[in-house]
């Protein structure tokens, strides 16, 4: 992975230091674990993934308009397992409706994308649609998960034995869509949003849960996590090239 971020710093240094436009950013993303076999009456639950850090750059090309991005991209690997509102009461007295870990495998995510102004470039407020490729590396981090922190037992859900996650590590090409959207001051600061809806193949994470519920005993359920999800960021970027007249 260390390599691949080298060799993709290597190729852009020269147009950076020729000027154009470097951003980071933060925020959530929208990512909900899919169900190989379901908890029974199990939830639909979202927002399965940590925050993600990013930092980006943007090549403008001649028209001003059409612009390459190439973005680096990491955040935690989270996988969790829903379940039927007010089924699991924790001891707390709190109703549990997911659980999940988030701790056993960093995700990196290099993308190159092709993006559009559809507004004037010369105008302090942009929106660019943009379609990209990246390249997602997980690496496990040496925790592992089996856990009973947080025992499910009742009023529907027990446990047969505590939740186990298996975190893998993974290389997988990713396809996305999506759109930046924000403001330039003093021609050369920007606030901007992004949305980028990403879809993954492979699995990174598994995790299995054996229970019964309500005194059944029920086939062990599976989830797992593979980094499709959307990603909304939000970011301060600085523009070396000179766009705003």
């Amino acid at each position: 992975m260390k390599k691949i971020f080298f060799l993709w710093f290597v190729i852009l240094s020269p147009y950076v230091t020729n000027g154009q436009s470097l951003t980071l950013s933060y925020l959530r993303i929208l990512s909900a674990s899919q169900a190989k076999i379901p908890v029974i009456n199990g939830g639909r639950g979202s927002d399965g993934t940590d925050n993600s850090f990013c930092i980006g750059y943007e090549h403008f090309l001649k028209n001003k308009k059409l612009s390459v991005l190439a973005s680096y991209l990491k955040f935690n690997g989270c996988t969790l397992i829903y379940f039927e509102p007010g089924g699991w009461i924790a001891r707390d007295g709190r109703t549990v409706e997911a659980y999940g870990f988030c701790g056993g495998l960093k995700v990196h995510r290099f993308d190159l994308a092709l993006a559009y102004n559809l507004l004037k470039s010369n105008k302090k407020i942009y929106f660019k649609p943009y379609v990209a490729a990246g390249i997602q590396i997980t690496r496990k981090t040496g925790v592992d998960f089996w856990d009973d922190g947080e025992p499910i037992n009742g009023p529907h859900y027990f446990e047969l034995e505590p939740m186990e996650a298996i975190p893998m590590n993974t290389s997988q090409i990713v396809p996305s869509l999506g759109f930046r959207t924000g403001f330039v001051f003093w021609k050369r600061l920007e606030l901007g949003l992004g949305v980028q809806g990403v879809y993954a193949f492979r699995p990174y994470q598994k995790m299995y849960l054996k229970y019964q519920y309500k005194g059944t005993v029920q086939p062990m359920a599976e989830y797992e996590s593979t980094g499709t999800g959307l990603f909304v960021t939000l970011g301060v970027g600085y523009r070396f090239a000179k766009l705003i007249k």
